[in-house]
């Protein structure tokens, strides 16, 4: 494989020599490493892994502008939600909208999945980042993307590993990545069947069905993939588990993210477990400083 034009966004170092002589070994026919394509299976973490997860995770932010608005709303919301909103406002406090799980249980009640999709790209489409001006789309770092085609033009299926929510992502996700919405696994409500006008909807139940963190990150992929990945990457203690299982593969790629460059994105730990972890099952460790010449696209 010809790697001098392979990640060009990369730095030479270790990190970038690691992904390549990986491809290069599962890859190549008469490699004693080569792996056949359907096993080529790769799983990335999103927030903080794809593209950026601060100051806050856009997900959140998107819901809390979701329980915010008001008759100037940007997003296309029914009047009956829109009460419940105004309910909820008149009664909480600022320190509760911090809740995930009242989100999610007061604001997809009887929601159809169709519905949420399309607030959510109506979000993404005018929303912006408070530090950098620009839509959260165009936040996805420059670095990972590459990899994502990389890794797919050698056979690779990536899959998008995710604790938030699978609804939020797969608005935006094949555009952004490259990765379809039926290969994103994130967290569940529990879904039922409505019958509304003669016409069937999938309907978001306020009842949590899967958090899709930690342990439940393998569990999911496991149900879902019914593969072991033989390469992951994620920047977290949330993906402490997906790595160290992708890790048990005779031949794999662990990779974690450090956000250290604070000048052109955030810098701040992974935490002393993920680093101990990290140590201990040899991983692959990129310093967003160090190995990125660039980390979102330029313009």
């Amino acid at each position: 494989m010809d790697t001098q034009n392979h990640l060009p966004s990369w730095q030479p170092g270790l990190a970038r020599s690691h992904i390549l002589a990986f491809l290069e070994r599962v890859t190549t026919a008469d490699s004693p490493e080569f792996v056949p394509p359907q096993q080529r299976i790769a799983t990335f973490d999103n927030d903080g892994t794809l593209w950026l997860e601060k100051p806050n995770i856009t997900e959140l932010v998107f819901l809390k502008d979701l329980m915010r608005f008001d008759e100037k709303r940007t997003l296309p919301v029914g009047a009956g939600l829109r009460q419940r909103v105004k309910h909820w406002l008149h009664h909480i406090h600022d320190e509760l909208i911090e809740d995930a799980s009242l989100l999610f249980k007061e604001f997809r009640e009887g929601i159809s999945t169709d519905e949420y999709h399309s607030w959510v790209a109506d979000w993404l489409d005018k929303a912006r980042h408070p530090r950098f001006d620009k839509p959260y789309t165009e936040l996805t770092y420059l670095p990972m993307r590459e990899v994502l085609q990389l890794f797919a033009a050698h056979g690779f299926k990536n899959y998008l590993v995710s604790g938030g929510s699978c609804y939020f992502i797969r608005p935006w996700c094949e555009a952004a990545y490259g990765i379809p919405p039926e290969q994103v696994i994130g967290s569940k409500l529990i879904t039922r069947l409505s019958d509304k006008s003669g016409g069937l909807e999938v309907e978001m139940a306020p009842v949590p069905w899967f958090f899709d963190n930690g342990p439940g990150k393998v569990l999911a992929i496991e149900s879902q993939i019914a593969r072991r990945p033989i390469a992951a990457f994620g920047n977290s203690s949330g993906d402490i588990q997906m790595l160290r299982w992708a890790g048990t593969s005779p031949t794999s790629l662990c990779v974690l993210i450090e956000h250290t460059d604070d000048e052109r994105e955030y810098r701040y730990s992974p935490g002393d477990d993920t680093l101990a972890a990290a140590k201990s099952h040899g991983w692959t460790k990129v310093d967003m400083q160090r190995d990125w010449r660039q980390i979102f696209q330029p313009g």
